[in-house]
């Protein structure tokens, strides 16, 4: 990690138009979640980290944003339920697998993996509570939007509330 600084990008030019609250409203939430929607890790389904060398560099705390997104994104139909529910199931049952302290997810995760990536130094391999916050209550309220009486929506139910528990208990994975 050098944190050099890269070249300047070449420069764009945009325009916009005058707007309804409602449009404004839209444009901005539709840019938000596709950001978290298009720039997901494919195995994991989460926010990968924006630092540049390690395409694999998943970020807890922002997947709990990211997790946000997709209900909104649903709610507002720039995806289909279904659609969010196959990207919810990939994320819950990554993280059901992923590394975790008492509990506690780390930081960072190895998309591919599960396991924990101690960006920071070689003492940042534990859990990480602000991050783990984060990631909590993006998955709470899709516990709670995905209510359904389906297969697939009690799974996701489920598995977040197992996640719950264990970081509230502060219990290691089974």
């Amino acid at each position: 990690m050098n944190y050099t600084e890269s070249t300047l990008s070449a420069e764009l030019k945009a325009a916009t138009r005058t707007m309804s609250d409602e449009e404004l409203l839209t444009m901005v939430q539709e840019a938000c979640f596709r950001y978290y929607w298009d720039g997901a890790h494919p195995v994991a389904g989460m926010a990968i980290e924006i630092l540049p060398g390690d395409e694999n560099l998943v970020a807890v705390g922002a997947s709990g944003h990211g997790i946000m997104a997709l209900l909104v994104g649903v709610e507002r139909g720039f995806i289909t339920r279904e659609q969010g529910i196959e990207r919810m199931l990939k994320i819950v049952r990554f993280l059901s697998k992923a590394d975790r302290f008492h509990g506690v997810f780390p930081h960072f995760l190895d998309g591919r993996t599960g396991k924990v990536i101690a960006r920071f130094g070689k003492y940042d391999d534990g859990g990480d509570l602000v991050e783990t916050a984060f990631l909590m209550q993006g998955l709470l309220a899709a516990r709670q939007y995905f209510g359904r009486e389906n297969a697939a929506e009690q799974e996701i139910q489920k598995t977040i509330t197992s996640l719950w528990r264990s970081v509230r208990m502060g219990l290691a994975p089974p």
